[in-house]
């Protein structure tokens, strides 16, 4: 199930062959992230992935298309901790509008 869909969140991947990345989740569901990174990633490495007010998520590449990348993280995301996290970047869509 899609969560939330056509999102821009900042967020930071990182690889052991690598640093801090940054990057930009698209889209979550229960247990997918698909992430918009200018770096290319490699797909037989795991990575950690860093979203603002959550904990760090680790995941394996799934599919690359462009700039985007599949990432199936290693649990299943509660819909309780999806909607608390759409709220928040509600709210801070709301007061970078106004």
């Amino acid at each position: 199930m899609i969560y939330g869909d056509s999102l821009h969140i900042d967020a930071q991947v990182r690889q052991s062959n690598s640093g801090n990345i940054p990057c930009v989740v698209k889209t979550i569901s229960d247990t997918i992230i698909k992430i918009e990174c200018a770096a290319q990633l490699n797909p037989d490495i795991a990575l950690t992935l860093k979203i603002p007010s959550m904990n760090i998520l680790t995941a394996n590449l799934l599919w690359k298309k462009d700039e985007e990348y599949g990432c199936q993280i290693d649990y299943t995301f509660h819909p309780a901790v999806i909607k608390s996290m759409m709220e928040r970047l509600d709210r801070k869509r709301a007061t970078v509008l106004v």
